[in-house]
This record gives C-alpha cells, structure tokens and sequence, in this order.
C-alpha cells in the first residue's frame, strides 16, 4: 500500500516539471494570469527560507507545504520524491540515511530551489536529521525551521476517510474540507478521482508509529530553536495562516 504511493507522489513529480505548451497557457484567462503574476511579485518581498514540515498521517503536511512553497517560491521535497530519486540502488553506496541525505542534498541544486525549499516528511530519522542540517550549514544554508504539525486522532481518521486523490498529478482533494467543484472529477483536467485507501486499524498503527518516531527529531529541532508546533485542527486557511507566521520566526 505505502509503495503504491510513493509511484503516484513519483508520477507527480515528473509531470510537475514538464513545461506546459504556450497555446496552453493563452487558454488560461487573463484574471488568473494576472493573480499568478501578483503572487510570483509577492513572493520576492519574502526572503529566501529553507524549511521541513511534519506531521502524522492526514495532517495535512502536503497540503501546507505546497501552501509554503507557493508563498515563498520554494522547491518543495518530498520523501516519496526523494525515495523515487533514489529507485536506482546502483546510484549510491551508503547506510539508507546516507542516500537519503545525499539524494536529498542533489535535489537542491535544482534551479527552482534558488530561493530554498520546504521538505515534506523529512529528515525521517534523527540520524538524518544530523547529517543533513550538517550538509546543509557546509553549504551555508542551514534549516530555519522545523514545523511539527498537529490533530487529535478522531481528526486525523476522519480526514483520512474523505481523501481523493488524481492519479496523475497526485492533486489532491477532501469530501468535506476541500471538495472538488464536481463531485468525483479533478477540477483541471475531468479526469475521475479515486479514493485514497482508508482501514481504521492501520491508520490508528500509522499515526501511533508516527508519534514514536516524531519525539526524538522534535527533540532534535528544540535543542537547535528550530521546532515550531502548530495546531492543524482548524480550516486549511487558518492553518495555513499558522504555518506563514511560524514560517517566519528566524
């Protein structure tokens, strides 16, 4: 189940950065244009941010990253992303964390992670926590920030339950927080979106997993300022909200 994920997350990201056609572009109308353009001058009052957001299972954190991503300008880094870049085992030799960190550290030096970047449940481990803030201060651009979301669990089940998903983008939707204007249809292409795979069992082992693991690299963080708590039991707005102005302590 978790593998099949990470494919579509990998899909995703390849066709996210296929350019699109000009004709596609004059297709779009000139109001949305001109909101893009708005948001692309905002963003470079914002100064550069290097960022990493997690969370349990349908907290959101893919959701509130991208939200970071587009308010700053940022490459935003996955760990299916990183997981995909590193499919190919004859690429590094190394503990996984060691990959991980290294593959990690090749996805920066795109170009759209000029201004920085926001990863989205990672470093998983406090090991690679330490090697990659490490590799990152060598570089002169060390994390700022380390936002830990939150929810209780009966929150956490509920959205898990509504999930949608399509499959070629990995966009994605809720039933009840972020219903897509046609019900079961992505809003952009038409396409039939699927429900993300939902057991109550698995899901509550999910979320206990996640809090076990979580502690020592939110301890981690503390020890370097870094960690910043936000409550993700309000709308996607008002948590967004939340996220923008930890965003910003330095």
């Amino acid at each position: 189940q978790g593998y099949g994920w990470v494919l579509l997350a990998a899909r995703a990201m390849a066709a996210a950065y296929r350019r699109p056609p000009p004709e596609a572009l004059e297709t779009l109308p000139t109001i949305e244009l001109l909101s893009e353009l708005k948001r692309r001058h905002s963003v470079l009052s914002r100064p550069p941010s290097r960022l990493a957001v997690f969370g349990p299972p349908c907290v959101g954190k893919r959701t509130q990253a991208d939200n970071l991503r587009r308010a700053y300008g940022l490459c935003q880094i996955s760990a299916a992303d990183v997981a995909a870049a590193s499919s190919d085992g004859t690429r590094r030799r190394g503990s996984s964390d060691d990959v991980v960190v290294a593959t990690t550290m090749e996805l920066l030096e795109r170009p759209q992670c000029s201004r920085g970047f926001v990863l989205e449940g990672l470093p998983a481990t406090v090991s690679q926590a330490e090697k990659l803030q490490d590799a990152l201060v060598k570089r002169g651009a060390p994390l700022h920030g380390a936002l830990f979301l939150d929810a209780p669990e009966e929150m956490l089940l509920e959205r898990c339950q509504g999930e949608l998903l399509h499959e070629a983008t990995g966009r994605q939707y809720h039933e009840q927080h972020k219903p897509p204007l046609e019900e079961g249809v992505d809003d952009f292409t038409g396409d039939k979106l699927i429900r993300s795979p939902f057991d109550d069992k698995t899901v509550k082992q999910d979320i206990e997993k996640h809090m076990e693991s979580c502690r020592p690299l939110e301890a981690f963080f503390e020890r370097l300022g870094l960690a910043r708590k936000v409550s993700a039991a309000g709308s996607i707005a008002e948590v967004g909200s939340a996220c923008l102005r930890e965003a910003q302590t330095r």
